[in-house]
């Protein structure tokens, strides 16, 4: 007769890529980056934009702007009437 040994209890992991191609990722705040990570060390900057941020309210002020009212925007514009 086969012995039937005992396993240890499995472990749950749950992993996503906020950097990943599978789809679009909308900012993120630290706390939600937290959430998702696996680990202590990740990186908590945005997926979406590269920044941090700490609160939603931050996130719905940048959503709420116009990219034609940025000063990146601005530097591109002047840029192309300059060579154009």
């Amino acid at each position: 007769m086969a012995q039937h040994t005992t396993k240890s209890p499995r472990r749950k992991v749950r992993a996503e890529n906020p950097t990943g191609a599978s789809g679009y990722i909308d900012h993120m705040t630290i706390d939600e980056l937290r959430e998702r990570a696996v680990g202590e060390e990740f990186d908590a900057t945005c997926p979406s934009c590269g920044m941090f941020h700490l609160t939603r309210q931050e996130i719905d002020q940048l959503n709420s702007e116009k990219f034609t009212d940025s000063s990146g925007f601005a530097k591109l514009r002047d840029e192309a009437e300059e060579q154009g």
